[in-house]
């Protein structure tokens, strides 16, 4: 969960991000990962001062599959205008 909470932590300070969406992979595990997770953000803030929301993902395990589906029909729909 640490290592979790370190990557959304610097991810938010590099971009400002207040909300982050659990899906793929780590949404399998996120019954288990959770509570470390929460912890490890409760302990050290993000620098912003605002905190990370965290949220399932609506698609849970396929989210990525699905959004890089999407991504690659929309760019093959503006290719061919």
């Amino acid at each position: 969960g640490e290592g979790i909470a370190r990557a959304l932590l610097i991810t938010a300070g590099l971009v400002d991000v207040t909300t982050v969406v659990i899906g793929g992979g780590v949404s399998r595990a996120w019954s288990l990962l959770e509570p470390a997770v929460r912890a490890a953000l409760t302990a050290e803030p993000p620098v912003s001062g605002q905190p990370i929301r965290l949220v399932p993902s609506l698609l849970g395990s396929d989210a990525v599959a699905i959004g890089a589906a999407s991504r690659a029909r929309s760019a093959l729909t503006t290719a061919a205008g």
